[in-house]
């Protein structure tokens, strides 16, 4: 599996939460998980992380 480093990508976000797709772009940010949701609720492949202000040894899936 590739390791892919998102710390730019997700630098400006602070709090709430951050929808990410396969393309490693952030498609939705909000507040909450449930207004980030709403905001990608017909989009697949969607990676939903909660922001931050140190993304620092983050990681969020692994495949075997």
């Amino acid at each position: 599996m590739k390791i892919v480093d998102l710390s730019k990508l997700l630098k400006k976000y602070k709090s709430g939460w951050v929808a990410i797709d396969k393309k490693n772009k952030v498609v939705a940010h909000g507040k909450t998980f449930a207004l980030t949701c709403q905001k990608i609720k017909n989009t697949k492949d969607i990676l939903l992380v909660p922001a931050s202000k140190n993304y620092f040894g983050f990681v969020t899936t692994c495949n075997g």
